[in-house]
């Protein structure tokens, strides 16, 4: 993991612990001074990827660290 995705990683769990719902790619942006939208959405999937997160693509705000549990309600 770089440092640049450990940083979206933490911001995605404080998030998640203060919220209870993943935050949004401007959130992201927002707090770690981000420029781009891309280059936020793309570390973010790339922890996916690495297995510290999990989340849906069509879904807005599903992005959440692995180790939280969510139900799903369809």
């Amino acid at each position: 993991m770089t440092p640049a995705q450990k940083e979206i990683f933490v911001v995605i769990d404080e998030y998640w612990k203060k919220f209870g719902f993943g935050p949004s790619i401007d959130d992201i942006m927002y707090m770690t001074g981000e420029k781009g939208r891309g280059n936020v959405q793309r570390k973010m999937w790339a922890l996916v990827k690495l297995g510290v997160c999990k989340g849906n693509r069509r879904q807005a705000r599903s992005i959440r660290p692995t180790y939280i549990r969510v139900r799903d309600i369809e």
